[in-house]
């Protein structure tokens, strides 16, 4: 806190990627002395950065392929609840790096948060729209259909963020590889992937919902 009291936001943003340019030389480690910036910074958009290195950044472990992802799914977790809105932007990165390999640990959180928990972790999510972020939102239905109306706001949101829909493949850790370029393995405009969703959300949308999800994917 006195940290932030004293260093403006574009002061702490510059601390978090010099740091981040220290454990990219000594590959990967260190990775948790970015933790504190994803966790507690009152920019939303430092948090979201600062995840988002954690993610790309850690090594992988023999006892863990993505430490970084691992460890923030954790701390989302374990978060008290009015600390809940607070992880969105980290679990916004996760949805957003749009790679189906993290999708285990996507459903590790919704198996782990109890529904009203979800409820204020999604509450706030600014993610933009990949198949492994709305699959793992119609996932949350098939266990929660409670939370249509949470889930529904959420998807409505997405397609002003993206023009399409992508699943791709993030070279983590992003220090290995000479070009840490993302690759794409396949892309939907935004009325096609409506399209895929439509009969599994038609299972528990409300009609004015589902009209909400419809105007905004179309």
């Amino acid at each position: 806190h006195m940290f932030q009291s004293r260093c403006a936001p574009d002061a702490r943003r510059k601390c978090a990627l010099q740091l981040a340019a220290f454990i990219r030389q000594r590959k990967g480690d260190g990775w948790r002395a970015l933790l504190p910036f994803a966790m507690a910074d009152e920019t939303p958009d430092i948090r979201r950065q600062s995840a988002f290195l954690i993610y790309t950044l850690a090594a992988p472990q023999p006892e863990e392929r993505f430490p970084g992802i691992a460890g923030l799914a954790n701390v989302i977790c374990a978060s008290p609840c009015p600390g809940q809105a607070s992880m969105a932007p980290a679990l916004d990165a996760l949805m957003s790096l749009g790679d189906m390999r993290f999708a285990p640990y996507l459903s590790f959180i919704s198996k782990n948060l109890p529904p009203e928990r979800l409820t204020d972790l999604l509450a706030g999510t600014e993610a933009i729209p990949t198949d492994l972020g709305c699959g793992w939102l119609l996932d949350i239905l098939d266990e929660h259909p409670e939370l249509s109306p949470t889930i529904a706001a959420v998807l409505a949101g997405m397609p002003s963020r993206a023009g399409e829909v992508l699943d791709v493949v993030v070279p983590v850790p992003s220090w290995q590889f000479t070009n840490s370029a993302v690759q794409p393995l396949h892309s939907w405009s935004i009325p096609e992937y409506r399209q895929r969703m439509k009969e599994r959300l038609s299972r528990y949308l409300a009609p004015e919902e589902q009209e909400t999800v419809d105007r905004a994917w179309s």
